[in-house]
């Protein structure tokens, strides 16, 4: 049998704990990077199944329920208490060429009165906002 002596038997207890301690913080962190990678790649991947239809359509009934789509307008009303800003879960009306919208916002997102913006989201006669990007002038 081996005998260590005890500074020798707490020094290599101390290595196996810091050892361990940072191999699960390493696999921690790449298990975040990687979700993060996830959810860029699914936005883009919905960006682009995205469907813009024109203003007629909608009137006439010819986008059909459930259908990811992409609209751009402009702010105009909010059901925000403080009535300028839209946040997650808020209602709010788009603009678009004349013809208003009613957009529930899905995002963790602040955008205010105004903002022009391209939406993305599920159609349901309103629309569930998924993604939305400010539109600099």
């Amino acid at each position: 049998m081996i005998y260590i002596n005890f500074k020798k038997r707490t020094l290599i207890v101390c290595l196996i704990i810091v050892l361990t301690a940072t191999s699960y913080g390493c696999s921690k962190a790449s298990k975040s990077s990687s979700s993060n990678v996830k959810a860029i790649s699914l936005n883009q991947e919905l960006k682009q199944k995205a469907k813009a239809y024109k203003n007629e359509e909608y009137q006439n009934g010819k986008v059909p329920l459930q259908t990811y789509i992409k609209m751009e307008g402009r702010i105009i009303q909010t059901d925000n208490k403080n009535k300028q800003i839209v946040t997650k879960s808020d209602r709010f009306i788009l603009d678009n060429n004349g013809v208003k919208y009613q957009m529930i916002c899905g995002e963790r997102i602040t955008v205010k009165v105004g903002d022009k913006v391209t939406v993305y989201g599920t159609y349901y006669g309103l629309v569930q906002v998924d993604e939305m990007d400010v539109i600099m002038n």
